[in-house]
């Protein structure tokens, strides 16, 4: 419910001190309850969220890195290596996808 993923400087180590739990061990529960590690288990909470604002039509009124912004990205870099790996697609090309459909 807090949404730790929003805060573009999160970090395992903040994590772990807020679960009260060694780094390490939040590391292996990471890797094997959700089969991916740390950062792109947070990226894709972020890419989630992204999608959910185009869904809502929030791409009227803001524009593409203000909502990845808004998802907890902090840079166009990693926003884009990030949606492709989890969409395996570029977000315009995503877009333009999505525009086609009926």
């Amino acid at each position: 419910t807090t949404k730790p993923y929003l805060n573009p400087e999160l970090r395992l180590s903040e994590l772990a001190q807020h679960f009260e739990v060694n780094i390490s061990h939040l590391s292996t529960l990471i890797n094997l309850c959700f089969s991916q590690n740390f950062n792109d288990l947070i990226n894709a909470h972020r890419i989630e969220l992204f999608l959910q604002k185009i869904s809502s039509g929030q791409l009227k009124h803001f524009t593409l890195m203000s909502l990845a912004y808004d998802s907890g990205f902090n840079s166009k870099t990693t926003f884009n290596r990030a949606f492709k790996k989890y969409t395996g697609l570029t977000p315009s090309e995503f877009l333009k996808k999505t525009e086609k459909r009926p």
